[in-house]
């Protein structure tokens, strides 16, 4: 289901943008994506908490890694005990109420629309699964979490290697 959802996103990037995600490695701030990702998870009428913010931010970071084999955010996830977790967002969460609702990015929302297609299908995937339903599917046996976390590297950055190879289960890309 993945797979399908991420190749017609591919191919729409693909053929209509012409590579419009090519970004340098890890230019995007974790927090303005978070923010971002919050503000549309919430106009399509999605909610959102501390849990699932995370891990659509995975989920957006695994596939823009495939898709494009860079570095979406300026920050790596780590892994945490409720799975991968980015500090940073994680950090500003915790301070405003465990909410993201009234931050401001630094980014301008102009500039943060080129990720609406790769947010689009991670919600169009992901929105409507429970905060523990992402949780169980972050925590995959022999996945770049478990590797990482139960390898005694608890709060340590997942590799990017390791996500590309889980993503890659999951997304079929013709080039």
């Amino acid at each position: 289901m993945l797979a399908k959802i991420v190749k017609k996103w591919y191919n729409f990037i693909r053929n209509k943008k012409r590579g419009a995600y090519m970004e340098k490695y890890g230019e995007v701030d974790s927090l303005d994506f978070a923010i971002y990702l919050n503000k549309k998870a919430k106009d399509k009428g999605i909610s959102t908490n501390l849990t699932k913010i995370h891990k659509w931010l995975y989920v957006c970071y695994g596939l823009y890694l495939v898709i494009n084999r860079a570095q979406l955010l300026n920050e790596r996830p780590q892994a945490w005990q409720y799975g991968p977790a980015f500090p940073k967002v994680h950090n500003k969460q915790k301070k405003n109420g465990d909410s993201l609702d009234r931050l401001r990015m630094t980014a301008s929302e102009a500039d943060m629309k080129k990720y609406d297609d790769i947010i689009e299908a991670t919600l169009k995937h992901f929105g409507g699964w429970t905060a523990s339903e992402l949780v169980a599917w972050t925590h995959e046996l022999d996945g770049a979490w478990d590797r990482k976390f139960n390898n005694y590297q608890k709060y340590k950055p997942l590799e990017d290697l390791d996500i590309l190879a889980d993503f890659e289960k999951f997304v079929t890309i013709q080039r």
